[in-house]
């Protein structure tokens, strides 16, 4: 095996890994603040695909039309999503997790039959970039332009979504009421308010995903289960609630997909579910979680 198929073999593993990790930052956001398993991310992720499918339609899938696209798509689901939390969702926040859990989930449901009910049936694929319709060499081997891009976009978003809550004010008032609500609420901050921007900058995030991989994926409405799945995966091995985690957790399942496959390829998405049990052995509690020890 040369060193070209090596590093191409690693670019495409790094490729998915920004898939995954896409998919899984708004959770990790969402569960490190609001200490909720939102099971309908994957349907967030869903509709921003399908989002962006009927927007590039739309703008004639010129250049321009895709950055539009990339601007509007994911808010628009943002929004949906945001209105959605505050009707029904910030209803269950002080109830029993079970309760939250069955209801991200019966959203989840909900998309799917959504998204049939818009977009049909059929697999879709958003028309690509012209911009982006060509290859790059690396090592003498053709790689996609459009998954350099994505690769690019992956670690953009890492380092947007630190500094929005590392850096800002309205990211300190986020980590503070995750620490202490009581606390927050009784220094004048709307901490309602706060967890809903939070939900919504998470679906956003999600919607993000979802619209970078729609012109290199074919898109069908179960896919936003899939992905459900695979942020479940990504925030488990990572720890809960951990972003630069997900980020270390969605390269090795990217990688580990990525080499699966030149050595059974029939089970290369087996390897991340390995990978997953390996962990919870070694480290019930993740790569960046912190262990809980219950008296």
């Amino acid at each position: 095996m040369t060193g070209a198929v090596l590093i191409s073999q690693f670019l495409s593993g790094l490729t998915t890994a920004m898939i995954y990790f896409l998919i899984a930052a708004g959770l990790t956001l969402i569960l490190g603040v609001l200490k909720i398993m939102n099971f309908a991310q994957g349907g967030i992720y869903m509709l921003g695909a399908y989002t962006c499918y009927t927007f590039m339609k739309l703008f004639g899938g010129t250049n321009l039309g895709f950055w539009m696209t990339l601007i509007i798509a994911p808010v628009v689901v943002a929004v949906f999503f945001t209105v959605l939390e505050v009707v029904l969702m910030r209803r269950f926040y002080e109830k029993v997790a079970l309760y939250m859990l069955l209801l991200t989930y019966g959203i989840l449901i909900a998309t799917y039959d959504l998204a049939r009910m818009i977009w049909g049936w059929i697999i879709k694929t958003a028309p690509m970039p012209p911009m982006f319709c060509r290859s790059v060499e690396i090592l003498g081997r053709p790689f996609p332009l459009y998954n350099v891009f994505l690769i690019i976009m992956g670690f953009f978003m890492f380092f947007l979504i630190w500094f929005v809550i590392r850096r800002t004010t309205w990211g300190k008032m986020m980590r503070a009421a995750a620490d202490d609500r009581e606390m927050t609420a009784a220094l004048g901050i709307n901490v309602p308010l706060a967890f809903t921007s939070v939900f919504g900058f998470g679906a956003w995030i999600a919607a993000m995903g979802g619209a970078l991989v729609a012109p290199m994926a074919g898109m069908a409405a179960d896919m936003g289960i899939d992905a459900g799945i695979i942020a479940f995966i990504v925030v488990v091995i990572a720890g809960l609630g951990s972003l630069p985690g997900a980020l270390l957790a969605a390269f090795i399942c990217g990688e580990v997909q990525a080499f699966g496959i030149l050595v059974l390829p029939e089970l290369a998405i087996a390897f991340m579910y390995l990978v997953l049990v390996i962990v919870l052995i070694v480290r019930p509690w993740g790569l960046f979680g912190k262990p809980v020890f219950i008296k």
